[in-house]
């Protein structure tokens, strides 16, 4: 965690809303970087701790329910070699957590650093709009690469946030090591080590949080620009993370494939995808709309459809159907 970043955020705490967030011990640090610590709430009816664990703050708010559904993202070791990786994915077996982790952040490393797919997606986005000269934010940033990206363009503060601490931690180990680290899926539970050197410009200018789309540990516009791709369908909450991103930012860019899963989403908070009776017909991208509208938003430009290609093994890729929107504050 940069402190220098921090300082100027100044987070609030997630649960009260209210209390400033300070580094209460600065357990293990290297230069400006906190690598190790726990911040506190200062709100004296509130006084919760957060930890930062391998530089990454976790400000969310339910974190004793969080760091109990994601033990393994949190603690799972990155410095084991690719055969004994292999052997423990052999055992553990298909549908595993440990399976689930490599495939997932497999997935968005190859995209964000090989491919750069989603950055096609950003770029088009930062087209349509002047991303102004305040700070940015990337909301469900996975491994980093969009955060990168976005920082390059802006060239002022950029934070990237996720809940998911496994690619948070590939994000991290880009901006502070240079260097990207993941398992690739072949084929099954077959699994290639990929390692690559990246300098992305203006790295100095980021970080990444561990923070919940939905309750956004900052005070009202704090930033210029926010940019959350490919996350509204993946989110337990779609109208708050929403209303959120309208709250800390005056721009906001959303772009989603609408590819709803009720693994991922209740289906009572689908926007669109199911009710083809009501006067949608089952369509996504009018309550898409409505919502911005009632989050004070105003659509300044859209791309109904644009190409997202994501590689799930050798012999597979899934190719969605993008829905861009750029809008801002009223």
């Amino acid at each position: 965690m940069r402190r220098a970043h921090f300082d100027a955020l100044r987070p609030l705490c997630p649960v009260c809303r209210v209390g400033a967030i300070t580094v209460g011990h600065a357990i293990r640090k290297e230069g400006d970087d906190l690598i190790e610590g726990i911040l506190s709430c200062t709100n004296p009816e509130c006084l919760r701790e957060y930890p930062v664990i391998d530089s990454i703050p976790v400000l969310v708010g339910p974190i004793r329910a969080w760091l109990a559904a994601n033990p393994l993202q949190v603690l799972l070791r990155d410095d084991l070699s690719p055969e004994l990786e292999s052997l423990l994915g052999d055992v553990l077996g298909a549908g595993s957590a440990y399976d689930t982790i490599r495939q997932h952040t497999g997935i968005y490393a190859h995209d964000h650093y090989e491919t750069h797919s989603a950055r096609s997606l950003l770029d088009r986005a930062l087209q349509r709009t002047e991303p102004g000269g305040g700070y940015a934010i990337d909301v469900g940033c996975s491994v980093g690469g969009t955060t990168f990206a976005l920082a390059e363009r802006v060239q002022q503060l950029t934070l990237g946030v996720d809940l998911n601490f496994a690619m948070l931690r590939i994000a991290s180990r880009a901006l502070r090591e240079g260097r990207v680290r993941y398992a690739r899926r072949r084929v099954g539970l077959v699994y290639d080590r990929h390692e690559l050197d990246v300098a992305p410009p203006h790295r100095e200018l980021v970080d990444f949080w561990c923070c919940d789309a939905a309750t956004l540990p900052f005070a009202d516009a704090t930033f210029a620009l926010a940019s959350s791709l490919n996350v509204v369908d993946c989110v337990g909450a779609p109208r708050e993370t929403i209303n959120e991103l309208a709250r800390v930012a005056a721009t906001v860019v959303i772009a989603t494939p609408y590819d709803w899963s009720a693994s991922a989403t209740p289906v009572e908070s689908w926007l669109g995808g199911h009710s083809q009776r009501g006067p949608h017909r089952g369509a996504s991208e009018p309550v898409l709309h409505a919502m911005l509208a009632d989050a004070g938003l105003t659509v300044i430009d859209e791309e109904p459809h644009l190409p997202w290609r994501v590689r799930l093994h050798e012999r597979s890729s899934v190719d969605y159907d993008v829905h861009l929107v750029v809008a801002r504050r009223r």
